[in-house]
């Protein structure tokens, strides 16, 4: 008696550390932050498909958000993400807490996971050679105005394409968040 319940107390542990280890995989993950990655390229903004009113928010901690557009408080979902650029996908971890609007079809697996297929992502990084803080007003206005689309393909019984337009938020990624600070003020002195 003492072999089996210590042996399903075993099976039991071994299950509850492979989900634990399995799901810390996507809360604590962080996209690819190297220039040039599709990742890096996902996370620079929010993609907007006007047509089909969604808009798609990465961030670059590792959290999503799939809204309606005309109606941002209309969450869709929302949770953590980790981007396979090889296969071209962003998996998707549900937040099971989160706001969500269940008739919304996400092509979820187990409830908890769903994926969505990228395809054909364009994004310009002028000046990419260079720094924030060495980059004038006019190239700053440049590269947070860069033309950027993508497609997203839902993984859902319809397949759902969207066709998405990047508005860039973040100014400058990777290190030097104090760039403009410094710049004005050099132009102080």
């Amino acid at each position: 008696m003492k072999k089996a319940v210590s042996g399903i107390l075993g099976v039991l542990f071994v299950i509850i550390v492979v989900c634990g280890v399995f799901v810390c995989t996507y809360i604590f993950n962080e996209p690819n932050h190297d220039k040039g990655t599709d990742s890096r390229q996902l996370v620079l903004g929010y993609w907007t498909d006007e047509d089909d009113d969604i808009r798609f928010y990465f961030d670059k901690s590792g959290e999503f958000k799939i809204v309606k557009l005309s109606d941002e408080d209309h969450i869709y979902a929302e949770g953590w993400f980790k981007v396979n650029e090889k296969a071209g996908k962003i998996k998707l971890m549900l937040n099971p807490r989160g706001e969500r609007d269940t008739s919304y079809d996400l092509g979820e697996k187990l409830k908890l996971f769903s994926e969505i297929t990228y395809r054909d992502l364009k994004a310009e990084e002028p000046y990419s050679d260079k720094g924030w803080t060495f980059l004038s007003e006019r190239q700053r206005k440049e590269i947070m105005e860069a033309p950027s689309s993508c497609k997203f393909i839902m993984s859902n019984a319809k397949e759902n394409v969207y066709n998405c337009e990047r508005t860039r938020t973040i100014k400058e990624f990777n290190g030097d968040e104090k760039a403009d600070q410094r710049v004005n003020d050099g132009a102080n002195k």
